[in-house]
């Protein structure tokens, strides 16, 4: 990231409602474009084997294919979303997100894992969730 945003505990909890949403979004959106990859690949060997455009499997290959390029497209301006708004998503199916902060001049992450109502944890940049650390005043961006 060229030139993070940085955030106090504040600014960070504005942020959670957004993300609660766009984070259930994202995991409902990549569990069925899983889902879909298996599927694709069941259709795609049936069409190979020589199925015309009129074929059952043909025509569900192609809107299933559709549905496919959708989800991918929809978790990628989610995703993008997220990291314009100045977050480090760090996993998806956990749903943790990191904040740049600076605590005792030293640049920090805030972290917060989806399910907890606001920001209680930092952790150093080097340490990542394993490091999580309670919080116990609010770093500021000053």
């Amino acid at each position: 990231m060229k030139n993070p945003k940085f955030f106090t505990v504040e600014e960070a909890d504005q942020l959670i409602g957004m993300l609660e949403t766009t984070l259930e979004r994202i995991k409902r959106n990549k569990q069925e474009y899983l889902w879909l990859r298996g599927e694709l690949a069941i259709l795609e060997l049936i069409v190979e084997c020589g199925a015309d455009g009129n074929n059952p499997d043909a025509v569900e290959l192609a809107k299933k294919t559709k549905r496919f390029k959708r989800l991918a497209n929809s978790i990628e301006k989610d995703v993008a979303s997220l990291e314009q708004s100045g977050c480090v998503l760090r996993d998806i199916d956990a749903g943790i997100v990191d904040f740049f902060s600076i605590q005792d001049g030293t640049v920090v992450f805030l972290c917060w894992k989806k399910g907890e109502d606001s920001v209680k944890h930092w952790h150093s940049i080097r340490d990542g969730f394993a490091g999580r650390q309670p919080l116990f005043r609010s770093p500021s961006t000053r």
